[in-house]
């Protein structure tokens, strides 16, 4: 809510009113998910007493929220002028699901060869390389997939991630 404070041009002034209908939105929105209710209790007490600056309640509010577009939206009310979250595009939410995929896959390739760390440290080598263009994408799969050549279901997993 924005309101005129006389010699100060237009501020925007928070209600107690809309911070209490904000809350108790939040908490009908995650009934059924207290725990997040309760960790945006915990963003708000931690920047409270300054264990986190703004940057980081946004941070994190993002995350919190990142399923609840309005709850996203609305939370740009209480934001200092200048400072917004946009909520995530579809773009910006495959790039996440393939980052975690991505993930997902780093862990299961490095469980595998833990008693073969240069194994997986070749293959952190290769993914490098390629990274800084010292070896084409050609030369990378014959790489990892000599590397992994009696593993095909991490040759497989690999192939998912392929341009």
């Amino acid at each position: 809510m924005t309101k005129k404070i006389r010699g100060s041009g237009t501020k925007k002034v928070i209600i107690s009113d809309d911070a209490k209908t904000y809350m108790n939105e939040i908490k009908v929105t995650f009934k059924d998910e207290k725990h997040k209710y309760h960790e945006f209790l915990i963003i708000m007490k931690d920047f409270q007493i300054r264990r986190i600056d703004i940057q980081g309640v946004m941070t994190r509010v993002k995350k919190l929220f990142k399923q609840h577009k309005e709850l996203l939206l609305k939370f740009n009310n209480f934001l200092p002028d200048g400072l917004e979250i946009k909520p995530p595009t579809k773009e910006t939410k495959i790039l996440e699901v393939n980052k975690e995929k991505a993930e997902k896959y780093l862990d299961k390739v490095k469980t595998r060869f833990r008693r073969q760390p240069c194994i997986y440290n070749s293959f952190l080598d290769i993914m490098s390389m390629y990274k800084n263009n010292n070896i084409s994408l050609k030369e990378m799969c014959e790489m990892v997939f000599s590397l992994f050549e009696h593993h095909p279901d991490l040759v497989n997993g690999f192939i998912n991630f392929l341009p």
